[in-house]
This record gives structure tokens, C-alpha cells and sequence, in this order.
């Protein structure tokens, strides 16, 4: 049976565009963020879904929180779905990244650099794919919200278009867009990517 998944990026927080946030759960989502949020729940409010799961992030389980509440369903929050490892960079303005050659390495060579201390978008390619069947398998014939990371989903998308690691600038990610696909075996199928339900908001 076909399984459809909607991937979900988190809304805005105070520090998007200008910290590589990565696993810190210092950013939760700004005051625009939560509305953003709210207003994406309303809009999925008219569809039924049979799951939600979560990052374990802070500002991804808010974004959640938001469609559970309409939704009614309950959260269920994985480690697999967590944001890129970002390691050393971690909590780093872009500003001060810039200055980094191995930041350029790591822009230049996705498939085959890896952050210091971090994960490999290779890595990280293959547990969110790895997460996306088992997910497929538990909802078997279902619609399941899943609510993540850029990265996270930049990486599916370029698994299910066939595209290189290195094509990842190529794909845009934004807060609250939604990416769906659909699961059947252990094939799938990009329906449609980083569709922007709602106008852009500031942080």
C-alpha cells in the first residue's frame, strides 16, 4: 500500500539565516514562528493524517506542537529525523563561518566532506531514507506528517530526484514548506517540494 509523507521544515526562530543552529535547542521558535506554525496546522486541520513525528529538536517539536493541537494527534519525536550533525560548528554565526576554508570544503564537496566532529551528508542521506521506510512500514497505506530539518529533507529530495550530494545548493528548503512524498516497497516518489503554503514571515 501507498504511504504519503509530508515533510515538514520547522518554522522561523530568532537565529535563522544567521547562526548554523544545528543541535542546539537554544533557538525555539520567534512569536512570527509560532504564528506561522499555527497557521500551517489550520490549513492541514482539513486533511486527515494517521501520524505525526518529530525531530527531537526544540523548534522542530514546537512547530509539531502547533499541528498536533489541530490535528489532534499526539507527537512522537525520533532521533533518526534530527538536524545534520553540525559538530564544531555548532552555534556559529555564518559571518564567522565565512572565514573558515573548511567551511568552503564542506559547501564545495557535500559528498564527500564531512563537518569536524560532525556527520557526513552522506550519513545523513542514509538514516532519514532508512527512517522514511520505517515509517513507511508502521503506516502502511497512511498519511503521516513528519515535522524536520533543511538538511534532513534537502537530503531526501536528492535521494528521490537521483540527484548528486554536491546538487544540494539546488534545492531550496524554507520555514514551514512542505515537501510530500509517497512510499510504496521500498521505492518512492517526489510528488512535490518545498511548497510554501503561507507568505514568508521575518524572524
Amino acid at each position: 500500500m501507498t504511504t504519503v509523507v509530508l515533510l515538514v521544515r520547522h518554522a522561523v526562530h530568532a537565529t535563522i539565516g544567521s547562526v548554523l543552529t544545528g543541535r542546539s535547542d537554544a533557538a525555539s521558535l520567534s512569536l512570527p514562528g509560532i504564528r506561522q506554525a499555527r497557521q500551517l496546522a489550520n490549513l492541514l486541520a482539513m486533511e486527515h493524517f494517521s501520524g505525526l513525528i518529530s525531530s527531537p529538536r526544540r523548534r522542530a517539536l514546537e512547530t509539531a506542537t502547533q499541528l498536533a493541537n489541530a490535528l489532534n494527534l499526539c507527537v512522537q519525536a525520533h532521533d533518526q529525523l534530527d538536524e545534520i550533525d553540525t559538530g564544531d560548528w555548532t552555534g556559529r554565526s555564518f559571518r564567522a563561518l565565512d572565514c573558515d576554508p573548511r567551511w568552503h570544503h564542506w559547501n564545495s564537496n557535500r559528498a564527500t566532506a564531512r563537518i569536524p566532529n560532525g556527520e557526513s551528508m552522506g550519513e545523513l542521506q542514509s538514516r532519514i531514507v532508512a527512517h522514511l521506510q520505517q515509517i513507511h512500514s508502521r503506516h502502511s497505506g497512511g498519511r503521516v506528517i513528519v515535522v524536520t530539518h533543511a538538511e534532513p529533507i534537502r537530503a531526501a529530495i536528492l535521494h528521490y530526484r537521483r540527484m548528486r550530494l554536491d546538487d544540494y545548493a539546488r534545492i531550496p528548503v524554507d520555514p514551514c514548506s512542505v515537501t510530500t512524498l509517497t512510499l510504496q516497497g521500498d521505492k518512492g516518489e517526489l510528488i512535490s517540494a518545498n511548497i510554501k503554503l503561507l507568505p514568508p514571515v521575518a524572524a
